[in-house]
């Protein structure tokens, strides 16, 4: 005797009409309690210009396109995306990746201005693979899905947010991110400082913004380069497309801070090279690591942690200082391989906060 005969079984209009109900219930309650324009500009203002650091996200920069008119492009950020979709009210808007065929991720955003029931989708495509066509590893693939969906999303918000509010919170956000003549100079040291620490040479610097020496970047050029960093942090571009030929340099402080116990002693007499890396004070130092070129000595260093070449492409990816994984320990550039070898435990620490 068979039991289970009474299934409901529900069609598919009937998921439909919850979907549409629920949508109208939304438009109903959009209209009743209407935006007032005033008071969402003054909330993204509020925001946009907290303070230095937040005014600065707020806005991007990309080098000029090849045969154009040799100016930078710039626009509204993610950051600034973000304040504008909490400030607008009455939004749906998400982002997700809807195509992976080996080469390209694809992300679509959806954003729905209830209101004036207005949708409008975007997609954006990202490639996932290297200049030499191999496919990047699942953390770089995850950062580079996450980058698409931030800008689809981004350029959703822009099509249905108006341009006359986002337009003077924009050069709001400029305004109080590069400052007046009165404190150019301290703040061009600041973000200069901050390019180099990323891997940004002086003369790419120079060339970013067209200026033979560093006392040349005027306001309009600091504005420039703020736009660029922030395009970097945001995976609009990365930091060999902004600044051609950069790499970290070994007078720059590390981006990760150094344990207060972690030690690099150097034999008095012996080259720099041969520099004894102390990984841990209770464990032997092998003799890979005390010898050999940099990028040997890294690889012992990664290697007896317990990681591999893979976990470090991420991280050194993630922290800025190569845009593209390495297949082989070899063609790690010398001067990341020699900066990272001033903290060996900073690395570690960084490594096993990336694995977790």
């Amino acid at each position: 005797m068979t039991e289970n005969n009474d299934l409901e079984i529900v069609a598919p209009d009937a998921i439909g009409s919850i979907e549409r109900a629920q949508v109208d219930v939304q438009i109903s309650t959009a209209r009743k309690y209407p935006r007032t324009l005033s008071k969402v500009k003054e909330r993204m203002l509020s925001f946009a210009t907290l303070d230095e650091e937040t005014a600065s996200s707020c806005f991007y920069t990309l080098p000029a396109r090849r045969g154009g008119d040799d100016k930078p492009i710039q626009g509204p950020s993610v950051r600034m995306a973000e304040i504008a979709l909490a400030s607008y009210q009455h939004v749906k808007a998400g982002s997700r990746i809807i195509a992976d065929d080996g080469k390209f991720l694809t992300a679509q955003a959806v954003v729905h201005d209830l209101e004036n029931n207005v949708a409008v989708s975007i997609e954006v495509r990202r490639r996932v693979t290297s200049k030499s066509g191999a496919r990047y590893s699942d953390d770089m693939i995850a950062v580079t899905g996450n980058a698409a969906c931030s800008i689809a999303l981004r350029n959703a918000v822009f099509r249905v947010v108006p341009r006359a509010l986002i337009t003077p919170v924009y050069e709001a956000a400029k305004r109080v991110a590069v400052g007046d003549v009165k404190s150019l100079t301290s703040k061009r040291s600041q973000i200069i400082a901050r390019l180099k620490q990323m891997g940004a040479k002086d003369a790419a610097i120079l060339a970013a913004v067209g200026a033979d020496k560093i006392e040349d970047i005027d306001l309009a050029r600091l504005e420039i380069l703020i736009g660029l960093g922030t395009a970097i942090k945001d995976g609009e571009i990365t930091l060999e497309t902004a600044f051609p030929g950069a790499s970290p340099n070994q007078e720059a402080k590390p981006i990760f801070k150094e344990p207060a116990q972690a030690t690099v002693t150097v034999t008095p007499t012996a080259p720099a090279a041969d520099a004894t890396i102390q990984v841990d004070a209770s464990e032997p130092v092998t003799t890979a690591e005390k010898a050999g070129t940099p990028q040997e000595r890294l690889a012992a260093l990664v290697i007896r942690a317990g990681f591999t070449l893979e976990d470090f492409n991420a991280f050194a990816i993630g922290i800025g200082f190569y845009p593209a994984p390495v297949s082989d320990w070899p063609e790690v550039p010398v001067e990341t391989a020699n900066r990272i070898l001033r903290s060996p435990k900073g690395l570690i620490t960084q490594l096993k906060g990336g694995t977790k």
